[in-house]
């Protein structure tokens, strides 16, 4: 395998890494997940611009976010790969000493690693999975993606434990976000998810703004609002939005069933609508998210 490390791209076992590397000693870096369908970076764009929110509210200086796509794409290429899914980590970089504040200017480490991934082609419904609500316990500042995801961790453990892929965090008693996913509801026909510029704190999922693309494509109604966790239980759909998995449906929350304890038919034609705007982007060579790729047709 080869990985782009600071502006190189390297074999796997030719990839080092300081041991005085921020990311290593305190987690203090960004990351971002790119999902690539036969070349086709899903949203490339807005992942560039979420990394440099991330960068810029983490205060590391020393990288252009600018420069993620052809990143990725340098790295998709060396490894032969049409189909992948790329993770990129931006740390604050390595110091001379462990210090909790440096005493130095540093250079950010870069990592780039482009894995196989599925063909569109093997994505044909969405998957059905379950899930545990749960206090969230981790910090506020859930805008930031960053690679300090212990709490995130610990709560799929807890998930998993229970028999469980995903952990629906709340606070206060209103709805935030999954463990690695954005959430949304549906009931009566309309769709709900919560609002990224109020608490309980979310990531900007780029995800999730294909998903309300999608949405006002299919003509189903939405609301983006504060949601209650008590809401959750009175669902007809549930679902989570990620890069790797677009759109999930959550068949089983707290151990009872959701809904009918199937994808709903509304999910469903989320999921094809994100997977066709995707199969556009595909066809027509497009850069952009598929909600910027169905904005401009």
């Amino acid at each position: 395998m080869k990985i782009h490390l600071n502006g190189c791209l390297v074999d796997e076992r030719d990839a080092h890494i300081s041991v005085l590397d921020r990311g290593f000693l305190f987690g203090d870096g960004v990351y971002e997940l790119i999902r690539y369908f036969d070349g086709y970076g899903v949203g490339e764009d807005a992942h560039a611009r979420r990394l440099a929110r991330s960068l810029a509210l983490a205060r590391i200086d020393g990288f252009d976010a600018t420069t993620l796509p052809a990143l990725c794409r340098e790295t998709i290429a060396a490894n032969d790969l049409r189909d992948a899914v790329v993770y990129a980590q931006v740390t604050r970089g390595a110091g001379r000493t462990r210090a909790h504040v440096p005493t130095e200017r540093l250079t950010p480490t870069v990592v780039v690693i482009a894995t196989p991934g599925e063909p569109l082609s093997s994505l044909v419904a969405p998957g059905e999975i379950a899930a545990v609500t749960a206090e969230d316990l981790r910090w506020k500042l859930c805008e930031i993606k960053t690679i300090s995801l212990m709490g995130n961790i610990l709560h799929l453990l807890e998930a998993d434990a229970h028999g469980a892929n995903e952990a629906i965090l709340h606070r206060d008693g209103f709805v935030g976000e999954g463990a690695y996913s954005n959430v949304a509801l549906v009931r009566n026909g309309a769709m709900v998810t919560t609002p990224i510029a109020e608490e309980p704190p979310i990531l900007h999922g780029t995800a999730r703004a294909d998903l309300l693309a999608a949405a006002a494509a299919c003509g189903i109604p939405t609301e983006v609002r504060r949601v209650r966790l008590e809401e959750l239980a009175q669902a007809d759909e549930l679902m989570i939005t990620s890069s790797r998995r677009l759109a999930s449906a959550v068949v089983r929350l707290d151990g009872r069933p959701v809904g009918d304890g199937i994808a709903g038919p509304v999910t469903r034609k989320l999921f094809d609508a994100m997977r066709l705007a995707i199969g556009d982007g595909i066809a027509r060579g497009a850069s952009g998210s598929p909600a910027e790729l169905a904005a401009r047709r």
